[in-house]
């Protein structure tokens, strides 16, 4: 070319891929999914084994949150692992102006304080439950809470997983057992964590019809339970 010494190359100027102006570790990357579309509207369907991917990491966590003010969060970590940390190190994370996502290292601290519930963090009350995979919402719905229920007088045939989700389906929806109950080490009662809805009326014996037509009474017996507001229809404190 005119006007350029001979013997020196030419340069030709770098034209960078945009992304590499933003540093981004390995771990921050994403990956583009072809959405479906239907009727004109894109869906995802991600596979199962997505959902199923990060399971392990969530399976001994509860949900919480407070009822009223939040305490100052450094002191609520503190606390909460001077309470429930002798096992190991117990990790709270927010998952909402007054949600918290708290981890614990095995499955046997988490059931204990399942089972101990309700707890009071600095002199306030938190209310728990089980985070489960395929929970929709974090949040509590305030019409609907998770009680602990003591259920005296079970047949021994009906002392199993089904039968005590059939006799629990009397009061609410039934979310899981404690350890001694699922593991049959106490039969003087079951103790179950069931949801319960504020305008349900809580019967103090359940009837239940044996295999032979005729009637077992099952008792009903709940150690803590919130305040209802009847003119609303929730549970309050």
């Amino acid at each position: 070319m005119e006007g350029l010494d001979k013997g020196k190359a030419i340069v030709e100027p770098v034209v960078a891929d945009w992304r590499s102006l933003f540093s981004v570790v390995a771990d921050q990357t994403l990956t583009y999914f072809l959405p479906k579309i239907d009727n004109g509207k894109a869906v995802i369907a991600p596979p199962k084994e997505i959902f199923e991917e990060r399971e392990h990491v969530w399976r001994n966590a509860i949900v919480a949150q407070f009822v009223g003010k939040i305490p100052n969060f450094s002191a609520f970590q503190k606390m909460v692992n001077v309470l429930w940390g002798e096992s190991g190190e117990v990790d709270i994370r927010p998952a909402g102006t007054n949600l918290f996502l708290i981890q614990f290292p095995n499955s046997e601290t988490r059931d204990r304080v399942l089972e101990s519930s309700p707890w009071h963090i600095q002199n306030k009350l938190i209310i728990i439950r089980k985070w489960e995979l395929g929970l929709r919402s974090l949040e509590f719905n305030m019409a609907k809470l998770p009680i602990w229920v003591k259920l005296g007088n079970i047949l021994l045939e009906l002392f199993t997983q089904k039968g005590i989700s059939y006799i629990s389906s009397a009061l609410g929806n039934p979310l899981y057992m404690d350890r001694f109950t699922a593991g049959q080490q106490r039969l003087a009662f079951a103790k179950v964590c069931i949801e319960i809805d504020a305008k349900v009326v809580i019967p103090k014996i359940i009837d239940v019809i044996l295999r032979d037509g005729t009637i077992g009474q099952i008792y009903v017996d709940i150690p803590w339970m919130p305040l209802k507001c009847s003119y609303l229809e929730y549970w309050s404190w």
